[in-house]
This record gives structure tokens, sequence and C-alpha cells, in this order.
């Protein structure tokens, strides 16, 4: 499932395709192909049931991600600022707003945590997905 997925990705990152994400389904056998290649890479793992809602829960991850790194792309084409131009612009608001004490969670953050690129944000993401489907797909019915 997670080759299918990195797969797909790499595609939908054009924002043509992007802009599709989320919409009904593809009825075409392209289309449908992939739609197969989730349930497929589950098929007797568990009842159908639980089989869907996995798949919509890895699917709802990946059109949320793609759909977040083709906004990112897009603001930086219409402000013309990159990530790091932006981070230097909006840094002194960002600065005195933290200085306040009511974000701490953010401050820590912002001061403490590691800037990834969207690659390694992905595929984080996706593997903490792929683990938790993968946990409840091991568990007895209840």
């Amino acid at each position: 499932m997670r080759s299918s997925v990195a797969s797909t990705r790499s595609r939908a990152r054009e924002e043509g395709p992007a802009d599709l994400l989320g919409d009904r389904p593809a009825l075409g056998p392209n289309g449908l192909g992939v739609t197969e290649a989730t349930p497929a890479a589950l098929d007797g793992r568990a009842h159908v049931d639980t089989v869907m809602r996995a798949t919509e829960t890895v699917s709802a991850y990946f059109i949320g991600a793609i759909r977040r790194e083709i906004a990112i792309l897009r603001a930086e084409r219409t402000t013309g600022l990159s990530k790091h131009d932006w981070q230097r612009a909006r840094g002194p608001h960002l600065t005195r707003m933290l200085a306040t004490g009511r974000f701490p969670a953010l401050t820590k953050a912002v001061y403490e945590g590691t800037d990834v690129d969207a690659e390694a944000s992905f595929a984080t993401g996706l593997d903490w997905v792929l683990d938790a489907v993968a946990a409840k797909l091991a568990r007895p019915p209840a």
C-alpha cells in the first residue's frame, strides 16, 4: 500500500491533478485501477467494511497532505516569497506573539522543533497512518 500511495503522490503533486483530489472518484479504467489498489492490498485481512474505512483513512491523509503542499506552492508563486523568505518577513510578528506566553506549545514547536521538508513530513505522516491502520486490522473483531 505504501508504494502505491507514494507513486500516486509523485503524480498528484502537479496542480492540475491535485485539484481533482477529493472529488467524486474517476470511473475510467485508470481511475478504477488506482482505487482498486488500496482495498486490494488489504483484501482478506478484515471485513470489507473495515477495509473500506482503512482505505478512506489513508485516502483522507493523502488528499490532505497533497492539497497542503499544493497550497504552499501556490502561495509561494502568488506572493513571490519562498517559505524561508515568508518566515523571515513574518518572524518579528511571530516572535512578539510567542513572547506573550499565550502559546506555550507553539513556542516550543517553533524554537525546539525540527524543520522538515514536504517529502519527510509526508513520509512520516504516512508511516503513522499506515501503522494505525495495521494496528486496527491486527485486532480481533469486537
